[in-house]
């Protein structure tokens, strides 16, 4: 272990824990409250992290980066299991057009906004665009799971946000692998897809196999549901595969094979452990001094994004899919968050190109808190006047 990482367990890591214990707190208390938990526990931790300094994790640390990532496999364990596949079956359509026509067309609006109002480099703006233009299941499910709002809209958009940032993720890593001196345009591409197939073997293979062996054997149910969350998304990254397709087809597989809708307790805690540990070291991991240094960037691209590429982006996607209402696409286009893929992926690109990291943490970071922070609270309220959610009978999540 290196001298900062033992610097993060020795010491940043008892604060991050105080702010963990804070979050599971602020849980119990918003659950009976139909508004979701996330923007809470981002801005308590912003608060307690670097506006007030009382606690101050090392942002690159490996062990908080890993976990991190883990984290947000298990939330795409969880966006993979809550999608029943009759409906899947139903709307394949739209949910395939918005994750990957969705995604091309934000990152190319974004890349040229980017470029022709900063005059930043095509491959920065590229490399942001991609990073920014996915949506966050750790965000959505919980979203939606507070408000009585119809099935087909609910299911298309957690399982856009699950299939969407893996494929963002995807193109990410072919990216910063084509940008490399050394970089081989076909081997790249070659490997992409080879980690992809892999990852989906692993997750699709270890998922079914832990769904059967909750469903046959009951006395290791709790075994299941601690390790389904977690294994395939470690196996893959160990075998050389995508850790986060494993873990959403681990998470589709485990509900195609118990072929009813299953929420066992202990799956729902380790994946609320794992969304308050997101967006408290999100928050703790704000960076001020490049948002400071390039808040016009930071604002402006984020703008763009939530009123320009993101709407656009659902016209092109599902805008000649007779089966959806206007009023449904306008929501759609509002329930659009950003957040944790987003932030590993940023902080990977800020690794590997040190003199892009202040520029592209200062963009991803804004766009998380101003995604979550305003469009989390309000789409409920805006879901209500549209008529598509119905007050009496909003959903509690436990």
């Amino acid at each position: 272990m290196s001298a900062r990482d033992w610097g993060w367990w020795h010491g940043g890591f008892t604060g991050f824990m105080g702010i963990m214990v804070a979050g599971l707190i602020i849980n119990r208390l918003l659950k009976k409250i139909p508004i979701p938990d996330v923007p809470f526990y981002l801005l308590f931790s912003i608060l307690m992290g670097p506006v007030l300094g009382l606690v101050s994790p090392p942002r690159d640390s490996a062990a908080a980066l890993n976990g991190l990532s883990l984290a947000a496999g298990v939330i795409l364990f969880q966006g993979g299991a809550n999608i029943p596949f009759p409906d899947l079956r139903r709307l394949w359509v739209s949910i395939s057009a918005l994750a990957t026509l969705g995604v091309a067309v934000a990152s190319l609006i974004m890349a040229l906004a980017i470029h022709f109002i900063w005059a930043l480099p095509w491959a920065l703006t590229a490399m942001i665009a991609v990073v920014i233009a996915n949506t966050d299941p750790a965000t959505v499910i919980p979203v939606f799971s507070r408000i009585a709002i119809e099935p087909k809209i609910r299911i298309t958009m957690e399982a856009e946000s699950a299939f969407n940032d893996t494929m963002s993720a995807v193109i990410t890593s072919f990216l910063l692998a084509s940008l490399l001196p050394t970089a081989h345009i076909a081997g790249t591409l070659a490997l992409s897809v080879g980690q992809i197939l892999l990852g989906l073997a692993v997750g699709w293979s270890l998922g079914y196999f832990a769904g059967a062996l909750r469903q046959r054997l009951h006395r290791l149910s709790f075994l299941a549901d601690i390790t389904a969350p977690v294994v395939p998304y470690l196996l893959a990254l160990a075998s050389g595969g995508n850790g986060y397709i494993a873990a959403f087809s681990a998470g589709l597989a485990w509900r195609f094979r118990q072929r009813q809708p299953v929420h066992p307790m202990m799956v729902d805690r380790v994946a609320t452990l794992a969304r308050v540990g997101i967006f408290t070291w999100l928050g703790l991991a704000v960076p001020l001094s490049p948002l400071r240094a390039h808040w016009p960037l930071a604002l402006g691209s984020t703008l763009i994004l939530m009123f320009v590429a993101r709407p656009l982006t659902v016209l092109a996607s599902v805008g000649w899919i007779k089966e959806w209402r206007p009023k449904e696409r306008l929501l759609m286009m509002w329930v659009r968050e950003t957040g944790a893929i987003s932030a590993v992926l940023a902080i990977q690109v800020g690794t590997q190109f040190p003199h892009w990291r202040s520029l592209i943490m200062a963009v991803v970071f804004a766009t998380i808190v101003i995604t979550v922070a305003a469009q989390a609270p309000t789409t409920g309220l805006f879901a209500r006047i549209l008529r598509l959610a119905n007050a009496q009978k909003e959903k509690i999540w436990g």
